[in-house]
């Protein structure tokens, strides 16, 4: 599980009341990722996929159970856990799109230079992660001693001992629409909208957290 203080960043998107979560907003039009991403491709993991973690989450829940998503991902029983986990993965997913291209900043971009020998080195060593990975999730971290990294998690977990940049989903939902098996067009029409920004600030909420 990722550090608890990171949690924070995405959380105030998701509506909480009475122990029930509701589907937040996209922070892009649907078909604003077109044509590498269509709008029936946004539906299906947004309208299906995505609110069904949050039904099953609710269904799960007691009324008198008060927690926040974070608190839900990390202590609820198994089936709260997972439910609350993708719920939470599916929203920093989100946030890290962008309908626009956005350049990666210089500080961000520094450190990818010195981890992975550059942008174009980074975005061939996660697309192929992306290709070969069974499922789950993919993410761009930074490690427990401020390195980059890319990570690997199961469905229904984030990855441990770290803290998420950005992050890909992996499941099926996500392209089969648009590119049937074929995770690296998927990936490919994901690239040119990741939200740089979102990556940037994502870190300097981390260095800026108590420890």
């Amino acid at each position: 599980m990722a550090s608890t203080h990171f949690f924070t960043t995405p959380m105030s998107t998701m509506s909480h009341l009475a122990a029930r979560f509701e589907l937040p907003a996209l922070p892009f039009e649907r078909h604003s990722l077109e044509p590498g991403v269509s709008r029936a491709q946004v539906d299906l993991l947004y309208s299906h996929c995505h609110r069904r973690h949050i039904d099953a989450l609710n269904a799960a829940l007691p009324p008198e159970d008060d927690r926040s998503l974070a608190a839900l991902a990390e202590a609820g029983d198994e089936t709260v856990r997972h439910h609350a986990q993708e719920a939470w993965n599916l929203v920093f997913f989100w946030h890290g799109l962008n309908a626009r291209s956005v350049d990666v900043p210089g500080a961000l971009s520094r450190r990818i230079d010195a981890a992975f020998g550059g942008v174009g080195a980074l975005q061939y060593q996660w697309r192929q992660q992306v290709q070969s990975s069974a499922g789950g999730w993919s993410w761009l971290v930074e490690g427990p001693r401020g390195e980059l990294l890319l990570a690997t998690s199961a469905p229904g977990q984030a990855p441990a001992g770290s803290t998420p940049l950005l992050a890909i989903t992996l499941a099926e939902d996500a392209y089969r629409i648009d590119h049937a098996q074929q995770r690296g067009a998927y990936f490919d029409a994901l690239w040119p909208h990741l939200n740089w920004e979102y990556a940037q600030l994502n870190s300097e909420v981390a260095e800026r957290a108590p420890d």
